[in-house]
């Protein structure tokens, strides 16, 4: 009998080097500002957000805009799409901002994690009983669960991302530029009867216009609250890109107590003047002018004896069968790099303690595998992710 499974595509955080590689090709094309290509290719037309609106992701995060319009007193979210890709809002010309974006994760409740913001991760699932472990928060700087007293040592954790909290978890990921664009990570459950979630990790947004962005409003990607000021998400990631961005806006990506970590918040423009920000969250800007990165792509392709085609969500999700052994194997692809991939799996259950298994993909070929011996916690659902160290 085998185990359930859900088809999923891990995305990834690109090697640092290889993204700064970019740099060189970007930069050359920085004397003329009107160069810059958004991407966008015009289909959606003009975003014209008067009111609060909430507009469903496509199935790749992508609005192919002309304008884009979010007018004062206005709120624009997003309901995630199946694959929680972060959002992608590209313009051929300008992008005006007077009122708010929000990809914020949200709150946890009584026995219920918080849901991460597009692109973000979910925070852990609360201990149902007083002696039961809760699930640690999901992502790379997912928080530990446990008890939501902060002078016990079996305490809960807040995510973390660009920075890390007083009571978060003491891992950093990403890189400085931002590329490729992920979200905050959840923070851990906490023990009770019935407990309380971790709070979801902020979302990923990317906004880039041909021409240039008025930022006049505000910007947030903040961390999701968890009771009893632990187990909050992380804030997430808010990138602009643009020959010229100016205004006097606001950027959030921070952890709702400031006990978790914050997001990452980065500019690229080349022009800069007009420039009267207020950021809270790890900044970063630069002239960085490439919206997407190259096609770096590592996969699980196997787990638990399931093939999984190439393609899907950024999570597989397992549960073995009654009898099944819970030493498995999971199989992981790195298509389309340039040198050893270093890597860790994450097998993060539904209650009880994450397991990271660190190892590296060789290259001997395009597409090149390596097949990880891991641990899955028999009786409960997994969800295994792949993310490059």
């Amino acid at each position: 009998m085998k185990p359930t499974k859900h088809n999923s595509l891990v995305p990834i955080a690109a090697p640092l080097g290889a993204i700064i590689a970019l740099l060189g090709l970007s930069l050359a094309g920085h004397a003329s500002a009107q160069a810059f290509n958004s991407g966008s290719d015009g289909s959606y037309g003009p975003m014209n957000i008067t009111s609060n609106t909430i507009l469903i992701l496509p199935t790749n995060g992508i609005f192919h805009c002309t304008t884009i319009t979010v007018a004062g007193g206005a709120t624009l979210t997003f309901a995630r799409n199946p694959l929680n890709t972060p959002v992608y809002l590209l313009a051929t010309g300008d992008v005006v901002i007077a009122g708010t974006i929000d990809v914020s994760g949200r709150s946890s409740a009584q026995a219920l994690a918080g849901e991460g913001g597009p692109g973000g991760f979910d925070g852990g699932f609360p201990g149902a009983a007083s002696a039961e472990q809760p699930g640690d928060g999901y992502g790379p700087g997912g928080g530990r669960g446990g008890d939501p007293s902060l002078f016990s040592p079996d305490r809960a954790w807040a995510g973390s991302f660009g920075t890390v909290g007083q009571v978060s978890s003491q891992v950093l990921y990403g890189n400085p530029l931002l590329m490729p664009l992920i979200g905050g990570s959840g923070g851990g459950g906490q023990k009770g009867n019935p407990g309380f979630g971790g709070g979801g990790g902020g979302g990923a947004i990317l906004i880039a216009s041909s021409t240039v962005i008025e930022q006049g409003g505000q910007i947030s990607a903040n961390g999701g609250r968890a009771p009893n000021n632990v187990g909050e998400g992380s804030g997430g990631g808010i990138r602009l890109v643009a020959p010229r961005v100016f205004g006097n806006g606001r950027f959030d990506a921070i952890s709702s107590t400031g006990l978790g970590g914050n997001g990452i918040i980065r500019i690229d423009a080349i022009d800069r003047s007009g420039w009267n920000f207020s950021f809270n969250g790890k900044t970063r800007q630069g002239q960085n002018m490439v919206v997407f990165p190259p096609p770096y792509r590592l996969s699980i392709i196997e787990a638990a004896g399931q093939m999984i085609a190439e393609g899907g969500s950024g999570t597989v999700s397992v549960q073995l069968p009654h009898g099944a052994s819970t030493n498995q194997l999971v199989k992981v692809q790195a298509r389309n790099f340039t040198n050893d991939v270093a890597i860790r799996v994450v097998v993060t259950p539904e209650m009880g303690p994450s397991s990271r298994y660190d190892t590296n993909i060789v290259l001997n070929g395009n597409p090149s595998s390596v097949t990880v011996p891991v641990v899955l916690p028999a009786g409960q659902v997994s969800r295994i992710n792949a993310w490059t160290r």
